[in-house]
């Protein structure tokens, strides 16, 4: 098949999200699998062309209509472990040091900017770089033979099949589209906030646009619906994506329910060669271990190394990390929290039982890392000065660091009110650490008792309770859970390759979609 992916981002080009690491590892699947498989990314200030092997600047240029006016974009390419990446030249990307959100680089362009506010003109750039995609169709497709699978990521690419089936219909006559939706939460709607400037941006014709609508706002998802297939990245987050009574998804799982729109659910898969911890190169730890046979013993020099170098009270800080509190080392079991901080991932509950289980079990220890939300990066900070020695908290993100977290410790915590897929627990269980998760949509992949735990409701009170259990008995027999640990490491690799997920599940829907075309 010939398939193209559309994202906003992209591992190793144009890093923001988990959808980075699903549309990469997707599509590098999909290309060993013998699929001729292009990715259309935004040529962002911060996208570095030189990974991209042979890189061909400027291959051609076109002219797009988007907001009343004229843009000029090109379009450059390279490959990428098989997959021929096309980055999408555009003023208003250029002049962006981040993907979704002003970071500290953009001060320079944008004077007065919110650090980590979303884009002011992201309506913009997903209309350009979608009607790029359809102006590059044009030149390609009158060349060569079109695609047989458009796959768009997320809601930023969500228009694209309604702005192709309007303005593009013979180029693509035979092209099937696929929308995967990785998190329907309000912040991820890329929502037009009425009719009016859905069409002052896409030119969609009003018929579309007016049955698109969610109260007053557009919704990329629902133009979507009537021109694409759709799906998610679990089949119980499909589920809660069709529950009328969904208070997560700002009244989209409401019309899903009423129109009746099938969702599919396909569980994301993860690239365990790219986090073995039997080679330290791939896992960047300090130390190998291998979970799968209770080889245990660089597990725990990880963490003596992480307690001494990283975490410990006279550790220098990591660069680029600041760290609030630190770890002292009679410690016995130890938990971590790595994940963004966001309301949706449960940190008020993580912070709040934290608060109890670690007056409660004076053994525990709590590693808490990620960047988001200020108002959250403040309060995890604030809570790990107030337990200095049993707490430590490390602001930011870097790659080596946040796997010693998770591989250090013995649980990890994953108190999300909602989540799509999560790719925490997987990580986690690679590196033979526990997952306590609440029994929520993707995370309930994760087999009760068997590769980790889940608990429920979602407050602060049962997930202290849970984890004070879980402290006890952990302190009782130190080897109570290393059933627990072989048999969620040898799952993931087994169950939940790429490999094994995009040949069973993604290969399948998109046959299954030409194959109704040709009935």
């Amino acid at each position: 098949m010939k398939i193209w992916m559309v994202s906003r981002e992209y591992a190793g080009i144009a890093e923001a999200g988990g959808v980075k690491n699903v549309v990469c590892s997707l599509s590098e699947a999909l290309a060993r699998r013998g699929h001729q498989v292009f990715c259309f990314l935004p040529f962002y200030a911060c996208v570095n062309p030189q990974s991209l092997g042979t890189f061909r600047q400027n291959e051609f240029s076109a002219q797009v209509e988007s907001a009343g006016e004229r843009y000029s974009v090109s379009y450059s390419s390279g490959f990428l472990n098989g997959v021929k990446i096309i980055l999408v030249g555009a003023q208003c990307f250029s002049d962006k040091q981040n993907v979704y959100t002003y970071c500290a680089a953009d001060l320079e362009n944008f004077p007065g900017c919110r650090i980590g506010e979303g884009y002011a003109d992201q309506h913009l750039m997903n209309t350009v770089f979608e009607k790029a995609i359809l102006a590059f169709g044009e030149e390609y497709c009158s060349k060569k033979d079109s695609p047989e699978i458009i796959h768009c990521h997320d809601a930023c690419a969500a228009a694209l099949p309604a702005i192709i089936r309007q303005f593009k219909k013979n180029s693509f006559e035979k092209t099937k589209f696929v929308v995967s939706i990785h998190n329907a939460g309000p912040a991820y709607h890329h929502e037009f906030k009425d009719s009016g400037e859905a069409q002052f941006y896409t030119g969609l014709n009003a018929e579309v646009i007016e049955d698109s609508k969610n109260g007053e706002r557009v919704e990329p998802y629902l133009l979507a619906s009537h021109f694409s297939a759709l799906s998610t990245v679990s089949p119980d987050y499909a589920k809660e994506l069709c529950d009328k009574n969904n208070p997560n998804t700002d009244g989209l799982a409401q019309i899903f329910a009423q129109r009746k729109i099938p969702i599919l659910g396909i569980t994301n898969g993860i690239d365990v060669s790219r986090y073995d911890p039997k080679d330290v190169e791939a896992s960047r730890l300090p130390y190998a271990f291998n979970p799968e046979k209770l080889d245990l013993d660089g597990k725990y020099k990880t963490r003596e190394y992480f307690l001494e170098k990283i975490a410990g009270r006279s550790a220098p800080e990591i660069s680029g990390l600041p760290k609030s509190g630190w770890l002292d080392g009679d410690g016995r079991v130890f938990f971590a929290y790595h994940g963004r901080l966001a309301r949706q991932k449960g940190i008020f509950v993580l912070l709040d039982a934290a608060r109890d289980f670690l007056k409660k079990v004076p053994e525990a220890r709590l590693i808490i890392n990620g960047q988001g939300e200020e108002a959250l990066r403040d309060q995890c900070a604030a809570f790990a000065n107030e337990f200095k020695g049993r707490a430590v908290f490390f602001y930011g993100y870097e790659k080596a660091m946040s796997r010693m977290f998770t591989a250090a410790a013995d649980f990890a915590l994953l108190p999300s009110d909602f989540e799509p897929c999560g790719t925490e627990d997987f990580i986690a269980q690679i590196y033979g650490t526990i997952p306590v998760a609440h029994a929520t949509g993707g995370l309930k992949k994760i087999v009760d008792g068997k590769t980790g735990f889940l608990y429920e409701p979602n407050t602060a009170s049962r997930l202290s309770d849970f984890v004070v259990e879980l402290s006890q008995k952990k302190l009782k027999n130190a080897k109570i859970f290393d059933k627990i640990i072989r048999e969620a490491a040898r799952l993931v690799r087994s169950e939940y390759t790429w490999k094994s997920v995009a040949k069973d599940r993604y290969e399948r829907l998109y046959w299954d979609l030409l194959s109704e075309s040709n009935h």
